[in-house]
């Protein structure tokens, strides 16, 4: 899944450049590193959160090194609403893209949480 959302975000990256982040979450099912790596030289960072209605959930310091290992530069923060707070105080340049996503989990608790689940 990850080649495949890296490639339409290179895509687009092409027709209106502009930085990307990306805000994941995974749980242990899933090839974290394998992930990342489809986003190398594309994102210019990365924040993992945990997953916390699974018991399957990666700790979000662990998905961070895992990112890193893939060679992005990553960091673990506590929700996504910290990891869009740390973008809104800190970012200087052009508004990046935001990919929000590693696994229907997390998706779907962020959609729960935004108030938008899936029907």
């Amino acid at each position: 899944a990850g080649i495949v959302i890296a490639e339409a975000l290179a895509e687009q990256e092409e027709k209106n450049p502009r930085p990307l982040v990306l805000i994941s979450g995974m749980i242990n099912t899933k090839d974290q590193t394998g992930y990342f790596s489809a986003f190398k030289g594309l994102a210019r960072h990365v924040y993992t959160v945990p997953v916390t209605n699974s018991d399957a959930g990666v700790p979000n310091d662990e998905l961070a090194l895992r990112a890193e290992e893939a060679g992005l530069s990553a960091e673990p923060v506590s929700s996504v609403a910290s990891a869009l707070m740390l973008l809104r105080d800190s970012w200087d340049g052009p508004a990046p893209r935001i990919l929000i996503g590693g696994s229907l989990y997390f998706a779907g608790a962020v959609l729960a949480e935004n108030g938008t689940p899936p029907t």
